[in-house]
């Protein structure tokens, strides 16, 4: 009977290739389930992100005068699971400023942590906006550069005062030079011009006055300043001699030798009045 063994053949050819398929089909779950849970984690339970850090500052600008600090808080995110201490470092500062990060390093995750940074100008800091640029490193891995913004406007100027004294004492026919004395409260360095001396009273003593003996202005001079200008004026006290500016040109009083008598002028008190100009640099 020819046709019995082809009845018994081919029900069991088919089972063998349904057993063929199911197995492929299990073992492509298994191998697909095991690239899933390889991606699920990188030991620290991130979604494989790598290990990075983070600047924020706040504010993005600052505007200041002459002669004070600006201020900037800076936020330090980790990511990735990040720990580590990270020190900041700025750069782009103007002529004349400075920048101190407190605390200059910061120890970091796993959450964020802050800083100051306070950025000081001078009175000689030049006007203008600036970008500074800051990052924070940690061994080889570095933060983006954040960018902020400084800006350094002119300083208010308060009126600067002139004073001094005769350096000796007043005889007819003697001269006497004065040191003058520049007072500056504001942040920044003044040039001064026009210096201008004059004798605008004499105090005479009790004697002079009890015996009706004159002295009156018109028994001095002045020789005015003949030295260079500008002189520069900085903030708080200066003078002709911490300038560099020999006694030879500072402003001069002289007693007149006249052919009356003077005995009036003898420990008598003189007015002097001083001015002069002052521009802010």
């Amino acid at each position: 009977m020819p046709s019995i063994p082809e009845l018994f053949h081919s029900p069991l050819r088919i089972v063998r290739a349904g057993a063929k398929v199911l197995l492929a089909g299990l073992l492509l779950v298994t191998l697909t389930s095991g690239v899933v849970l390889a991606a699920s984690s990188n030991g620290n339970g991130n979604q494989n992100t790598p290990k990075a850090i983070t600047l924020q500052l706040a504010p993005s600008s600052r505007s200041v005068t002459q002669g004070t600090t600006a201020s900037y808080n800076v936020v330090v995110q980790p990511s990735g699971g990040f720990v580590g201490n990270v020190a900041l470092t700025n750069s782009g500062l103007p002529a004349g400023a400075t920048a101190s990060f407190s605390p200059a390093v910061v120890a970091v995750g796993p959450g964020s942590a802050t800083a100051n940074l306070d950025v000081s100008t001078t009175s000689a800091t030049p006007l203008g906006t600036y970008s500074l640029s800051l990052k924070g490193t940690s061994g080889t891995l570095q933060s983006a550069v954040v960018v902020v913004s400084l800006t350094v406007t002119a300083g208010q100027h308060q009126p600067f005062t002139i004073s001094g004294d005769p350096t000796g004492l007043l005889a007819p026919g003697n001269s006497v030079p004065i040191n003058l004395q520049l007072t500056n409260p504001g942040n920044s360095s003044l040039n001064v011009t026009g210096l201008t001396v004059s004798v605008t009273g004499v105090t005479r003593n009790a004697q002079a006055v009890a015996n009706n003996r004159p002295c009156n202005p018109s028994d001095y001079s002045v020789t005015q300043f003949s030295g260079n200008y500008p002189i520069a004026a900085p903030p708080g006290n200066s003078s002709l001699s911490s300038s560099g500016i020999p006694a030879s040109r500072w402003p001069q009083i002289t007693m007149l030798d006249t052919s009356l008598n003077q005995d009036g002028c003898k420990g008598a008190t003189l007015q002097i009045s001083y001015s002069g100009t002052g521009q802010g640099n």
